[in-house]
């Protein structure tokens, strides 16, 4: 039991850093793909208000997104792998 929770701390941590990463990759993608669109509309007004604007639409859409995939789904496929093998 003690192995499988030092198991558990060190994918949570590896995950932690995979999060980060995928995290900051994604928001310097979607905010140069806003400035592109912004340039490509060419309309009047405050680019910066558009983009700070939809940044908190990508944070609201990809944030749950992305904790499900990389911290439930990864460590309920362990639990699930475990206890089978343990067990069945």
């Amino acid at each position: 039991m003690i192995a499988f929770a030092r198991l558990i701390l060190v994918v949570m941590v590896l995950m932690t850093i995979c999060y980060i990463i995928v995290n900051i990759y994604l928001f310097f993608r979607w905010r140069k793909g806003l400035e592109d669109e912004w340039k490509r509309r060419s309309s009047a007004g405050d680019d910066r208000v558009f983009v700070r604007r939809s940044m908190r639409r990508y944070r609201r859409r990809w944030r749950p997104i992305l904790i499900s995939l990389i911290y439930i789904f990864p460590v309920t496929l362990m639990t699930v792998l475990v206890f089978v093998i343990n067990f069945f």
